[in-house]
């Protein structure tokens, strides 16, 4: 389906371009337009002007830690492991825009305009990022235009959630606007689904604000505004005229941008072994270390994926934290057929978390002695434990189930008895 015949069937579902449901520009406010608020230039297009504005940053900048440039030191293998996206092998950094778009609205859809467009690229030694804005949504047109320019010199994107949210809203604007949409088949690096992976079990909400001051202590100034409140602003601004307030709507974009740069480079150096994961590990709290031990193992790292739980179970952690820590490496081992190891760790789970509300490691320490430690009276007396909490869980279709099994092979265990002791 080419372009024509796409914008075609959108406007036959009843779609336009967006501009019915917000409210009447007002003219420009000649002491507090765009360009008194924010430091810029207006750029020419075919289709009008628009307001850019352009901020450079040294490579040795510093945020969260890490410099601008530590990106551009690691490969592309690394970052298509760290996204499990084989494609973005073909990422380079080099020549990737880190894209961040500012809304009238956070639900999306064609009736949503894109009014301030955030770019990134690295760029002569330096990273640059330019701010596309339009006044009304008269000047889409040209917003697009300037951003198209600017995103054809690109070969990958770096996004947070865009895959979800900024892309699918940008191809939209660009198709009803009858305009090419940019990137679409190019390398994309979504960093919303690794920050999940290694920070949801320690942050709970892993949105960029939360992960960049819990996880890159990363801290804005006051000048910063909530995303919630930016598309309210628009609107205020269309029907004032007066851009003081979008100052920090420009200053949020330019901080989620960066915010990208050092995120990249946050997670991906997380998957670049080199010999080992020791290094990595040391400066991660406990509870990441037992998250990259998940995300190493689903890798097939055995040898990192086990140096990450032990180094956690190391030091001190909240309960459930070391229940999943215990449990992954225990069973992690029991596949390696180190059941030994495994059955010390299923020891250690049922003496020190005995308030848990599970049954595994006394099952699995059943199962060890019966059929490999030939011990049926210990194999008996762990599944005895293993009913007894079972029994007191509250009615449900799991306690049922469960003591179901654990029935079926107490009745078991006791039969081999019998027959090992003879008439």
């Amino acid at each position: 389906m080419d372009l024509s015949e796409r914008l075609l069937r959108l406007q036959r579902l009843g779609l336009h371009k967006g501009t019915a449901k917000l409210d009447t520009p007002a003219p420009p406010a000649a002491d507090h337009g765009i360009e008194t608020a924010v430091e810029g230039e207006w750029v020419s297009t075919p289709h009008g002007n628009c307001f850019v504005s352009e901020t450079t940053y040294p490579l040795d900048t510093q945020r969260g830690g890490l410099s601008l440039g530590e990106c551009l030191t690691l490969s592309s293998a690394a970052v298509a492991v760290c996204a499990r996206d084989p494609a973005l092998a073909g990422l380079d950094f080099r020549r990737a825009a880190f894209v961040d778009t500012e809304t009238s609205g956070l639900a999306g859809g064609t009736g949503t305009l894109v009014f301030l467009l955030g770019v990134g690229t690295f760029e002569n030694q330096s990273f640059i990022v330019r701010q596309f804005f339009m006044r009304t949504p008269a000047e889409e047109r040209a917003l697009l235009h300037a951003t198209s320019v600017m995103l054809d010199r690109c070969t990958g994107l770096v996004s947070y959630n865009g895959r979800a949210f900024d892309l699918p809203l940008l191809n939209t604007r660009f198709i009803l606007n009858r305009q090419l949409p940019r990137l679409q088949e190019a390398p994309h690096l979504d960093l919303l689904f690794p920050a999940r992976r290694l920070w949801r079990a320690r942050l709970g909400s892993c949105t960029l604000g939360n992960v960049e001051r819990e996880a890159l202590g990363v801290h804005r100034e006051e000048t910063d505004v909530p995303g919630w409140l930016i598309p309210t602003l628009y609107r205020q601004y269309l029907r004032s005229g007066d851009a003081r307030e979008l100052r920090g709507v420009f200053y949020h974009n330019l901080e989620d941008i960066l915010s990208l740069v050092t995120l990249a480079a946050r997670l991906c150096r997380l998957f670049v072994l080199c010999p080992d994961a020791s290094s990595i590990l040391d400066d991660l709290p406990s509870t990441d270390r037992v998250s990259l031990g998940r995300a190493y193992e689903e890798l097939g790292w055995a040898v990192a994926s086990e140096e990450a739980y032990r180094r956690a179970l190391a030091t001190s952690l909240p309960p459930e934290v070391q229940e999943r820590a215990l449990r992954r490496l225990s069973f992690l081992l029991k596949r390696q057929g180190r059941r030994q190891e495994a059955a010390l760790l299923w020891q250690t789970w049922s003496e020190e978390l005995s308030s848990a509300d599970h049954v595994i490691p006394f099952v699995e320490l059943a199962k060890h002695h019966e059929w490999h430690e030939v011990d049926l009276p210990l194999a008996l007396s762990w599944t005895e434990q293993a009913v007894q909490r079972a029994e007191a869980w509250p009615p449900s279709s799991r306690r049922s189930v469960a003591l179901a099994e654990l029935q079926h092979r107490l009745n078991r265990l006791e039969r081999k008895l019998v027959k090992s002791v003879g008439p």
